[in-house]
């Protein structure tokens, strides 16, 4: 596995927010109606997507739920004309540390913890959001061949 420090310019998106426990068919639902309602908003509103669908961590979760953003990355000025339940935000430019999982989501987790121990080992400081972006569809492409890259901001 690589893991990589890299520069990311500012990313605009727009988003919903969802909530799950850490039950993957859970998780996978509440991803699945999140992207789907900011797909079928940016389709109505004639918005350019900029990415694959993202999914967004601004808290380090705690307890016995998580909440994540089901994102796409936009321009700026189609980040201005949300409305409704679909939000819009940034992710500000800066340095941040990435690698890319290949493989079930399943197991997504095991490349997480391998990106954190690898800032921690290096004395990077972490911050948040912490995101995921998911290059290809698990539909139409076998699980094992299925690319996830994982992002971490770096903190001061």
């Amino acid at each position: 596995m690589s893991i990589q420090r890299t520069t990311r310019p500012e990313q605009h998106y727009v988003y919903v927010e969802r909530e799950a426990s850490y039950d993957g068919a859970e998780i996978a639902e509440a991803m699945g109606s999140g992207f789907g309602e900011v797909y079928m908003f940016t389709e109505q509103e004639g918005i350019e997507r900029l990415s694959m669908p993202a999914a967004i961590y601004m808290d380090m979760p705690a307890g016995d739920k998580m909440t994540f953003r089901t994102a796409i990355f936009v321009s700026a000025p189609d980040a201005a004309r949300c409305k409704g339940n679909v939000k819009a935000a940034t992710i500000p430019a800066g340095d941040v540390m990435t690698t890319t999982h290949t493989g079930s989501y399943a197991t997504m987790n095991q490349s997480h913890q391998a990106l954190w121990q690898h800032m921690e080992a290096n004395s990077i400081p972490a911050a948040m959001p912490v995101w995921e972006v998911y290059v290809d569809d698990p539909t139409t492409k076998p699980e094992e061949e299925v690319r996830t890259e994982i992002y971490r901001k770096i903190g001061k």
